[in-house]
């Protein structure tokens, strides 16, 4: 859990490094391509579920990636419960996730922006081993993240 919190800090880090608020961050794939991680947004109002999918209202990627949704730590994200599919560049609407691991009782989530950055079209975000799939950034230089209350009903 602390390896995922160091990782999202420095990843705001370098992108606050990066200077210009309204230029694009990017990162370097395996293969030496520029990968864009920003700027990305998440929009996600509380909702009522069945506990086994939600539905991100927007999400804005600069270069394709996926929705990753964080169950609750205390109030800030926490381990990954669910992810979507690959989802192309720009903004979709009203995008659904299956959760893995479904909520038992009405909580916090946090749906997250990741960007694909080696193409393969996989999810590949599982600290503290795997974290290739890194988190896409907000045009102020904050992981693009936001959390919401989901109201179980069964």
């Amino acid at each position: 859990m602390r390896r995922l919190f160091a990782l999202l800090a420095v990843l705001a880090l370098v992108a606050a490094a990066c200077g210009d608020d309204d230029a694009a961050t990017t990162t370097t794939a395996d293969d030496g391509d520029a990968v864009v991680m920003s700027p990305a947004e998440v929009v996600f109002e509380e909702q009522t579920s069945d506990g086994t999918t939600i539905v991100v209202d927007t999400i804005t990627l600069p270069s394709p990636g996926f929705i990753a949704v964080h169950g609750n730590a205390d109030g800030s994200p926490g381990p990954v419960i669910g992810h979507s599919q690959l989802l192309d560049a720009g903004t979709q609407s009203n995008v659904a996730v299956t959760l893995d691991q479904p909520l038992e009782s009405s909580d916090l989530v946090f749906p997250m922006a990741h960007i694909d950055v080696n193409g393969n079209g996989e999810y590949e975000f599982f600290p503290p081993d795997t974290t290739i799939d890194g988190p896409a950034m907000t045009a102020d230089g904050e992981v693009a993240v936001t959390g919401a209350r989901v109201e179980v009903q069964g």
